[in-house]
């Protein structure tokens, strides 16, 4: 299974010949020499390198040409397996001319290094102090967080607070795109402080203030 966009290779008339492999993106770490020092100096950026994967492929008699085009450009999504998805760009120029003749090409994709759940899953946070445990993620998360409640109120989750001021309804935090809507419209200029992220493990969640509902939406994280 191969699904781009959320759409199946298979349905588009095209064959995969052999299952891609995946290979973990490049930590940054940047190295220095300094003189008068043997060896060198290494500091850790934290971050890893997008990286290629390659997928030979040929399509079926019954493919419709047109729509293979089409479907294979630009941005979106791959998975490989329909539980974990890579955001990313078709690479390569495909030369069709050729795919037409040989019937055969091959598919680059250029992939951010971190995978994630395809489905989401809902935690409520159901009092001012609670846990969310989370297992198998390998990577750290970036949530949508749902909070209605009135006034200000102080949210922090492991260890690290953010203030919401003037709340009158419900506030959507995008952790990942770092925007906070209110019925579709910005107001980003409610918020003091960072974004919050959730780890593989114990996440403690804390908050002080009228909050009525609170829900925190996530998809586990990879390398």
């Amino acid at each position: 299974m191969l699904l781009w966009k959320n759409i199946d290779f298979r349905n588009k008339g095209i064959i995969v010949e052999e299952t891609p492999k995946i290979s973990k993106g490049k930590k940054n770490i940047d190295i220095y020499t300094i003189p008068g020092r043997s060896g060198f100096l290494s500091i850790d950026n934290g971050t890893y390198d997008s990286f290629v994967i390659s997928v030979s492929c040929h399509f079926n008699e019954n493919a419709n040409f047109d729509e293979i085009k089409e479907y294979l450009d630009g941005y979106g999504t791959i998975s490989l397996d329909g539980q974990r998805e890579y955001t990313g760009i078709i690479q390569n120029s495909i030369s069709f001319e050729k795919v037409l003749m040989f019937k055969k090409f091959v598919v680059q994709f250029l992939v951010n290094p971190i995978a994630e759940d395809i489905n989401s899953t809902t935690y409520n946070v159901e009092s001012s102090s609670d846990i969310l445990t989370i297992s198998g993620a390998t990577a750290e998360i970036n949530p949508i967080v749902e909070i209605t409640g009135s006034g200000d109120a102080t949210i922090t989750i492991n260890n690290k607070s953010f203030v919401l001021y003037d709340m009158d309804g419900k506030f959507i935090l995008d952790c990942k795109s770092k925007v906070i809507t209110k019925d579709g419209i910005n107001v980003s200029n409610k918020m003091q402080y960072d974004f919050p992220k959730l780890y593989n493990g114990e996440n403690t969640i804390d908050y002080v203030g009228n909050i009525s509902e609170f829900k925190i939406i996530y998809k586990k994280a990879y390398l």
